[in-house]
């Protein structure tokens, strides 16, 4: 398996976790220095303590909703250079009732190589926009 495939793999995985309620899954890639940019928080979550944190309260929020699809869109555009991967890509997911919710999200994910084995350094995620809004008013006079 590619070094692409593998860090593919491990995103789908990360994202399997998750709707399997499973935060020791979503653990495994962490680096120790591991940061969150999460669409639906405002907060940067930093350390161990941080990441717990936020996975606490984001895996308690999803078992308040119903049956989760997660759809990892292809083509994921990973690079490498040396021990520093970047990789791209769209995410759909789709709540069932109760609390039903869909939404599509553009992420960046940082990895870093760390004694032979890739592990993810930094996670941001943003909703696709769907556009760019109308102006309503009218431009300043100069």
């Amino acid at each position: 398996m590619s070094e692409k495939d593998e860090l593919v793999r491990m995103i789908k995985a990360n994202f399997a976790a998750f709707a399997a309620h499973s935060i020791e899954g979503m653990k495994v890639m962490d680096h120790p220095d591991h940061t969150i940019w999460d669409m639906f928080e405002p907060e940067l979550f930093v350390g161990a303590e941080g990441r717990a944190r936020f996975r606490k309260n984001d895996v308690e929020q999803s078992k308040k909703r119903g049956k989760l699809t997660i759809n990892v869109e292809e083509p994921v555009l990973v690079d490498i250079w040396a021990d520093t991967a970047l990789a791209l890509y769209y995410l759909n997911f789709v709540y069932q009732p109760p609390n039903a919710m869909s939404g599509r999200i553009r992420i960046t994910d940082v990895f870093r190589r760390t004694n032979g084995q890739w592990l993810r350094r930094h996670h941001h995620e943003g909703t696709v926009p769907t556009g760019v809004p109308a102006i309503t008013e009218p431009a300043p006079k100069r």
